[in-house]
């Protein structure tokens, strides 16, 4: 895949993220391409988009997909773009693609985009922001890409998704788990939390609490707890007691110096 600078990308970065995150710039690009001209292309020529294909859909999902296209037809047409091999590849559309190939169509509406591989991962990344019920390893995956082959930041990364720097570090961090897990996590058999919770273990450890929580549906609780005593850890004590009269939250200290750190830690 080619690795170019993509038309939005002529600008800063800074002029990037400034457009993205109040414009949504990438959700003007999807609208463009979707109100082109679609072409009908043979389902056996698209194939998944390559970044993203470690991402597992549910049978449920595919299944929906497919009877609410057998009912109601095509609302939008796939994005793709075209390979070097005279191929196609999906990028905006995946779950109508699996519902369509589940439901055995043929042919598939598509509009082309010609992006470089920055441009479609900044749609992928929007894409994934923007759905109610996005997939965290999918998000984590993009996110990779665009740290490894392109040099984002996580505070650019943040930026981009809405999301804090801290909630870009934990779902990067999911993917050292092992396959196995992060198609669990995938197939909704384990949350965000789970894998979270997992993620602070090495592969093997991880691997082995993965399969306790799979087994006897460990909680994100319980799983945060089994993860911390391999690591030899314990939840550190709150150093006040908390209180709540007429409304009001009232916070008990065992002593003046652990004030004074509370009130350095909050900036009080």
């Amino acid at each position: 895949m080619k690795k170019g600078k993509s038309k939005i990308l002529s600008s800063s970065l800074s002029e990037l993220v400034s457009k993205f995150s109040q414009q949504n710039i990438i959700a003007e690009i999807e609208k463009r391409y979707q109100s082109a001209p679609a072409k009908l292309l043979p389902t056996a020529m698209i194939d998944d988009c390559a970044y993203i294909s470690r991402v597992k859909l549910t049978e449920e999902t595919q299944d929906y997909f497919a009877s609410r296209l057998k009912e109601k037809g095509f609302y939008n047409p796939l994005v793709v773009r075209t390979k070097e091999d005279g191929r196609y590849e999906i990028i905006l559309g995946r779950k109508r693609f699996f519902g369509a190939k589940r439901a055995g169509m043929l042919s598939l509406p598509c509009t082309f985009a010609e992006v470089e591989d920055e441009e479609m991962l900044l749609m992928l990344l929007a894409d994934t922001r923007d759905q109610r019920e996005g997939n965290v390893i999918e998000m984590a995956l993009v996110c990779q890409a665009l740290q490894q082959n392109f040099g984002y930041t996580q505070q650019t990364l943040a930026e981009l998704s809405h999301q804090s720097r801290c909630q870009i570090s934990n779902i990067s961090r999911m993917l050292k788990l092992p396959d196995e897990l992060l198609e669990a996590i995938c197939l909704g058999k384990m949350s965000y939390g789970h894998g979270r919770a997992l993620a602070v273990l090495e592969p093997s450890e991880a691997e082995e609490v993965g399969k306790r929580v799979l087994r006897e549906g460990l909680s994100v609780r319980e799983t945060e707890a089994l993860a911390q005593s391999l690591r030899g850890q314990t939840s550190p004590a709150r150093p006040y007691q908390v209180q709540i009269h007429d409304n009001q939250m009232i916070l008990t200290f065992s002593n003046a110096d652990e004030l004074e750190r509370f009130k350095k830690a909050k900036k009080i």
